[in-house]
């Protein structure tokens, strides 16, 4: 019996001590070191990997170590190139890799989707049969870098601009009206302008953005943007020869009454009056970009029923942002007399204003990221000067005969409000965004956008008729009128905003 327990004894001391050395055979620690198991599975250091030891296989170039190495200079960077090997140094290649280091983030997590594990709470089968996180060789890589070394975007817009308010300019009434009574308001009816704004249809245009990080910072970059659109343009043409009645309003200032000018009427004059509003709208800016914090890890995809890798980031942008608004407003009537003393005449008048905005523009972007989806939005505010410029002018050209006579003044702009006129005014111009993406290759990005911009404080022409006329005024004008000085000129500002959507796409390198 007493050697039974010896036997036993003994046994139990050859497990203890074998057990033992399976315990510090594990602990794989360099020399010199005596810090538990635990405290080394835990430390952001990622020491070497013999090429002897089996690994699974990984995707092309994918980043395995933290950027917390690049962060605190320890140990050495470990990473796989394109053939799969394992390289170790204290720098990478962006180019080589589809992760890049940007402020801090490493895309995936440093890990890839691995990192994260892949139990969410469900369970359930890969409907397209392969991983989008980890495609393998030959496959769409979503690891994808925020930021890039450099980006253009291309996107075509389709807009739409507060429409412009005018006066009743083009009035209407029914035959038989008696002539004292013909187009004018408020029986008439109004056929062009009062409360219907005009240039109000959608416009066409283009915005291309580019821009780079700095090589020595790469949280850090400048970025450029330009957007303009076509002239656009809205038209009304209406004529008679006598047996319609067309008229223009105005305010008769000598008799404080309403009262028109006849275009068309019965027995007495026939003509054709026809309006041309016109619009553009230019812009740029040049701009500082700043990471002010950023994330990187994995999300779950209900597509595939597993993870995709998921990046955000915030930007501030500070830098100069400049819009012209360049607008116009023509009315042209072309009379000829049916009594008793043949003519014809041309009227003319034209309103034309020109805004100019420089400011300041600073601002705050985020950026999303899940898989192949993207997620954009940006906020920023522009305080600068609006510069503002009206320009009237008429002319009245009567023809008898071969003889033709050219005045100045039409009808709503004589000379007591004709001229070019200048001020600068404080501009506020707000802009709000956002846009979505679907990433195509590693580095094209095709994207959907609504877009929201306001300026304040802007002149727009039709703002900038005075309707109220002294008919004594009209050429030939009376030398001897000194009353009643009207039409006059007073600025008017009016809100002005633009927004719409966006089709286009962006290229990183």
């Amino acid at each position: 019996m007493e050697e039974n327990v010896v036997n036993r004894f003994t046994s139990l001391l050859l497990v203890a001590t074998i057990a033992g050395g399976g315990t510090a055979l594990g602990q794989n620690h360099a020399p010199g070191r005596s810090s538990p198991p635990v405290r080394v599975a835990q430390s952001p250091v990622v020491p070497a990997r013999s090429s002897s030891v089996p690994r699974p296989a990984r995707p092309t170039g994918r980043l395995v170590s933290q950027q917390s190495l690049l962060a605190e200079g320890g140990g050495d960077v470990v990473y796989e190139d394109s053939q799969e090997n394992v390289v170790l140094g204290d720098s990478y290649d962006p180019n080589e890799g589809l992760a890049e280091i940007g402020g801090g983030c490493a895309s995936c997590g440093g890990g890839g989707c691995e990192s994260c594990g892949t139990d969410f709470g469900f369970s359930c089968g890969n409907p397209l049969g392969f991983d989008l996180c980890n495609p393998g060789v030959g496959g769409r890589q979503l690891c994808l870098a925020l930021p890039s070394h450099g980006w253009v975007s291309v996107e075509y817009l389709m807009w739409y601009q507060s429409g412009m308010e005018t006066p009743a300019l083009v009035t209407a009434s029914s035959v038989p009206t008696a002539q004292a009574a013909a187009g004018v308001l408020p029986l008439a009816q109004t056929l062009y302008g009062g409360n219907n704004d005009i240039l109000a249809d959608r416009m066409s245009g283009t915005r291309v953005r580019f821009g780079w990080w700095f090589a020595n910072n790469p949280n850090v970059g400048i970025e450029g943007e330009y957007l303009g659109f076509g002239t656009q343009s809205e038209n009304f043409d209406r004529g008679s020869n006598g047996s319609q009645i067309l008229a223009r309003p105005f305010y008769n200032a000598r008799t404080g009454l309403d009262d028109a000018e006849l275009v068309s009427f019965p027995g007495v004059v026939s003509g054709r009056v026809r309006t041309e509003a016109t619009s553009k709208l230019d812009g740029a800016a040049v701009r500082f970009r700043r990471l002010l914090c950023c994330s990187s890890g994995c999300g779950f995809s209900p597509l595939t029923c597993g993870p995709v890798p998921s990046q955000s980031r915030i930007d501030a942008t500070l830098g100069w942002r400049f819009y012209q608004l360049r607008e116009g407003l023509g009315i042209t009537e072309n009379l000829t007399s049916l009594g008793n003393n043949p003519g014809s005449f041309d009227l003319n008048d034209n309103f034309r204003t020109r805004n100019q905005f420089n400011g300041a523009e600073f601002g705050f972007h985020w950026m999303g990221r899940r898989g192949y989806w993207s997620l954009d939005m940006l906020m920023r505010m522009g305080i600068g000067n609006t510069r503002q410029e009206v320009m009237i002018e008429g002319s009245t050209v009567t023809r008898q005969g071969a003889d033709s006579t050219r005045r100045d003044g039409g009808l709503l702009a004589q000379r007591t409000n004709s001229g070019t006129f200048v001020r600068n005014q404080l501009g506020v111009v707000p802009e709000l965004g956002v846009t979505l993406g679907y990433q195509v290759t590693q580095r094209l990005r095709l994207t959907a956008g609504y877009s929201f911009i306001y300026w304040s404080n802007v002149v727009r022409p039709g703002d900038q008729i005075d309707t109220t006329v002294n008919p004594n005024l009209l050429p030939p004008e009376n030398p001897r009128e000194t009353a009643f000085l009207n039409p006059r000129f007073a600025f008017q500002d009016s809100d002005y905003w633009v927004q719409g959507l966006s089709l286009g796409g962006d290229y990183r390198w």
